[in-house]
């Protein structure tokens, strides 16, 4: 059994440590069943969820924001649609998570959700809603 990894990793270390020891294809299904909601902390089908640092015993939603932020790291994802429907989960930490994904990983927007996050009412979110378009800092002030 391999050692947990030290919770002082960076989330982009821990992220791309946990794909070298399970391999790019199972890291990236659960991080996406994580961001789908179809896997949580604690599922037995995977590795220990401090590989990607998160933690047992926090609100449902941290699994979703966990499994998204670690495709920043090694994505870009296998099922871009699930990022892109992240967009509209009511956690705005996973709104804003996975508008990073899209900017990280230029991923196609053809319905327009990240234009329409620019209104979002979390500043946060709407800042990142920005950058995703590529848009000038100044712009997500309004």
């Amino acid at each position: 059994m391999l050692p947990l990894p030290t919770q002082r990793l960076h989330p982009r270390d821990a992220a791309r440590l946990a794909e070298e020891h399970f391999g790019r294809d199972l890291t990236l299904a659960w991080c996406e069943d994580l961001l789908s909601g179809e896997a949580v902390a604690g599922d037995t089908r995977y590795p220990d969820i401090v590989w990607i640092r998160g933690a047992l015993g926090w609100p449902p939603y941290w699994s979703r924001v966990w499994g998204a932020r670690a495709l920043l790291h090694i994505g870009p994802p296998a099922r871009p649609d699930l990022v892109l429907r992240a967009t509209g989960d009511d956690a705005w930490r996973l709104r804003e998570m996975a508008l990073k994904v899209i900017a990280a990983h230029q991923l196609p927007d053809p319905d327009g959700v990240v234009d329409a996050l620019t209104d979002d009412p979390v500043e946060r979110v709407r800042r990142q809603a920005w950058r995703a378009l590529g848009r000038p800092r100044e712009m997500s002030d309004r």
